[in-house]
């Protein structure tokens, strides 16, 4: 599941892919999520989204069954190690009912976040946190608060050097982020 690239390791998600691919902008390679969760229902997000998504923004998996659907994630080197994970979301009207729902997202059974769209405009929103599981595993869960449908678009794991964030044990989430340069049409930084 993990991926070597210049020094690195890390896991690629494309949430609702049927296939493993390398994006063509970035040469990342995405692996599909059939293999890591038993639970959602494939979509794709409306034809009305904009043209340029990146591919791993296209389909998504949502979650109208449970209350809680989670992804375990088993990195290489286990615990105790620091992992930049990222979760994205893109609604795209993938339902039809033009209505973006909220729900929460746990680390397995402490809140992350609470993903909420409303301002996310069509290219979705991603939330980030810095982890260092206690376990060889980590669960990534969506929680159904009853304010509409659970989804994902795509799961990112990065295997961060632990002298970068000195965290012992605990998580750090980004409050904000500032983007001081990069040319606006760009999707995202890599």
């Amino acid at each position: 599941m993990w991926v070597r690239g210049e020094g690195f390791r890390f896991i690629s998600i494309d949430c609702g892919s049927n296939e493993d691919y390398t994006d063509e902008d970035t040469e990342i390679p995405y692996i599909s999520d059939k293999g890591l969760i038993d639970t959602g229902i494939v979509k794709t997000v409306s034809s009305d989204s904009p043209a340029n998504l990146p591919r791993f923004s296209k389909n998504l998996r949502s979650f109208p069954q449970g209350t809680r659907n989670c992804y375990t994630l088993r990195p290489e080197q286990g615990k105790n190690n620091n992992y930049l994970i990222r979760a994205t979301f893109v609604y795209g009207n993938y339902d039809g009912e033009n209505q973006i729902p909220e729900f929460d997202l746990h680390l397995g059974v402490n809140e992350w976040t609470t993903v909420n769209l409303t301002n996310a405009g069509p290219n979705g929103f991603y939330y980030e946190v810095i982890h260092v599981p206690l376990t060889d595993y980590i669960d990534v869960c969506l929680i159904n608060t009853g304010r509409g449908v659970p989804f994902i678009s795509s799961l990112e794991l990065r295997l961060l050097d632990n002298s970068i964030y000195r965290t012992q044990g605990r998580t750090l989430t980004k409050m904000w982020g500032y983007d001081v340069g990069r040319n606006p049409s760009d999707f995202s930084v890599r």
